[in-house]
């Protein structure tokens, strides 16, 4: 066991020289273990106990029993006690998952206070295990099917290659002493059941059950690499990203041609998109809208989904009915609105600064009314589209025909004079308010997104 167990964590990574570890230790046999195995191998820690006080006196028996396998040992101890069931009640979670919660949270300070690099769980074969039906029973990925992971984060698990049996032989043939939790005995918690009731039947179908799914297991951690490193591909190959000014992700394409070419397409989509927050439950429909229903959004806590028609655009969601407004102006100076900055400058010669591109607009400033307006546009919109000799023309037309998808309308900006449009920024000025041979007084209005 001691020449197993110091070969898993060179093998695995789990220390590097100069590592502290801290030891989460309940008491039971698989801690105490791990505490012995320390000691045993050199490798330098300290004690950590928590005290939920679910079990009476039991609880705090335990405590003083790890304080003193501390003492024992000649290593620093650390404890606490939580209110647990207080806990699980106001945040409305279950007994197991709030002692999870209060654990970590606390042994991470810990941690972080006294400086210790790694934090150490007792987590056993039979653990992985259980966790690996239980997640089977509940649905699950790949990611569910691999278990626990030797290390997460800072986290490390030095025993997860014994099983029960060996943890508890290697109790015994040393003479380790250890507390027996009589909440594992019951069947109140599910994983207590599988423990009891689903493990034994599959003993009996396979007597070397544990070694083989051990094995599986083993394959099924490998298989998820391979799965990583397949999805990352697509993901670079499928995703498009628009950045801000700063260089920020504003806006996510995911090329629908080549999304429906790839192995999987639901199972792909759901990888791209559960990091912005959607679940399986919208992959699925979302490849379902595909074919019949463009232009339809699906929403996530803080994202927001459009089915284009060539590609499924995400961004983050924003308020979009703010507006500004503009009372007046002065040489040079600028307005800030959220995608951009807007520059106005009087002109006393129009015809030595016409326009070279859509980012600059010229205005004949007697026909505008101040204050004016900055706002997105809506439904209804209209304007006279320069160049057209006062036609109008309805703005949503004006998008379907540069073959904007509703997202990218949503972030155009609309310059009002009067409640009358004269500049889709960025884009297109209104023929009513162009300078012309009688203009006495212009206007460059300049947008530098």
């Amino acid at each position: 066991m001691i020449e197993r167990f110091k070969k898993y964590i060179d093998e695995t990574s789990l220390l590097s020289d100069g590592d502290q570890t801290l030891i989460a230790a309940s008491a039971g046999v698989d801690s105490t273990v791990l505490c012995h195995l320390f000691k045993i191998t050199g490798f330098p820690f300290a004690i950590a106990h928590c005290n939920f006080k679910l079990r009476g006196e039991e609880s705090d028996g335990d405590e003083i029993f790890m304080e003193d396998l501390a003492d024992e040992m000649k290593v620093p101890f650390y404890s606490t006690q939580f209110e647990t069931e207080d806990f699980a009640k106001e945040q409305k979670i279950s007994i197991q998952m709030a002692a999870r919660e209060l654990r970590y949270k606390w042994l991470n300070q810990v941690c972080h206070k006294i400086g210790f690099q790694k934090m150490a769980t007792a987590h056993h074969l039979d653990d992985n295990i259980e966790t690996v039906l239980f997640n089977f029973t509940k649905g699950t990925g790949i990611k569910g099917m691999r278990g626990i992971q030797p290390t997460q984060n800072n986290v490390i698990r030095p025993i997860l290659f014994a099983s029960k049996k060996e943890v508890l032989e290697f109790a015994k043939s040393n003479h380790i002493i250890f507390r027996e939790d009589s909440s594992n005995m019951g069947d109140k918690y599910i994983r207590n059941k599988i423990r009891h009731q689903v493990i034994p039947v599959l003993e009996s179908i396979n007597p070397n059950f544990q070694e083989s799914a051990g094995v599986t297991i083993s394959h099924l951690a490998d298989v998820e690499k391979l799965y990583n490193h397949a999805i990352l591909n697509l993901r670079n190959d499928l995703i498009t990203i628009e950045t801000d000014k700063s260089g920020n992700p504003v806006i996510w394409k995911i090329e629908i041609k080549k999304l429906l070419a790839s192995p999987a397409p639901t199972t792909v989509l759901y990888e791209l998109l559960h990091g912005f927050e959607f679940n399986g439950s919208h992959a699925e429909q979302i490849i379902q809208s595909i074919d019949n229903q463009s232009g339809i959004f699906f929403y996530s806590p803080n994202f927001r989904l459009l089915v284009d028609r060539e590609c499924l655009v995400v961004d983050k969601q924003t308020d979009i009915d703010s507006s500004i407004s503009i009372e007046h102006h002065t040489n040079g100076s600028v307005v800030e609105i959220p995608d951009g900055k807007l520059t106005f400058r009087p002109l006393d010669n129009c015809a030595d600064h016409l326009p070279k591109n859509n980012s600059t607009a010229l205005f004949d400033e007697e026909k505008l009314s101040w204050p004016l307006t900055i706002r997105h546009w809506k439904k209804g919109d209209v304007f006279q589209p320069l160049g057209m000799n006062g036609k109008h023309k309805k703005v949503q037309d004006y998008f379907t025909d540069k073959k904007l998808s509703r997202l990218e309308k949503e972030k155009i900006w609309i310059m009002e004079s009067d409640e009358q449009i004269c500049w889709i920024i960025g884009m297109r000025s209104d023929e009513r308010f162009k300078v012309s041979p009688k203009t006495v007084s212009c206007l460059m209005v300049e947008f530098l997104p």
